[in-house]
């Protein structure tokens, strides 16, 4: 009976560790929130990484990290600072995408990263996805025209 009680003992610390945990994340994504609408991207990023590790399985915290991330890219801007913002937003979207395939939040931002970054082919292999993942998705299909456009 005393082992039993241990157990329960220790799963019930367990469970209250992990909600304690979500909570200072959701508390870290709010905090980083208002940074994002401040425009305070840095400092916005780094409440995000906050949340992300607090809650790794947090897909808002780490779609709003890959968003700051990719905020700070600037378009036609080849510096090794600039490429690391996009590379680190690509890499954020991914893992979002690890864990929903067809998130189509992450699927429209990594091909908006490509388009932005004039990598006509890979943009239109995402918009393309985004495509079969929301076939009702009108800036997909204008950006995919885009790219013909631009590729032509």
């Amino acid at each position: 009976m005393r082992k039993m009680v241990l157990i329960l003992g220790v799963a019930a610390l367990a469970v209250l560790s992990v909600s304690c945990n979500q909570l200072k994340s959701r508390d870290q994504l709010n905090q980083g929130v208002q940074a994002f609408k401040n425009a305070q991207y840095p400092e916005a990023v780094e409440h995000f990484k906050t949340a992300v590790e607090l809650d790794p399985n947090f897909p808002t915290a780490r779609l709003y990290l890959a968003t700051a991330y990719m905020q700070q890219y600037i378009p036609g801007a080849d510096s090794p600072e600039n490429n690391q913002m996009a590379t680190a937003a690509y890499d954020q979207f991914m893992k979002v995408l690890d864990q929903d395939p067809k998130n189509s939040v992450a699927i429209a931002s990594v091909a908006s990263l490509y388009l932005n970054q004039k990598k006509w082919d890979d943009a239109q292999q995402w918009y393309e996805k985004l495509v079969a993942v929301d076939p009702s998705n009108a800036d997909a299909f204008y950006s995919l025209g885009f790219v013909a456009w631009s590729k032509w």
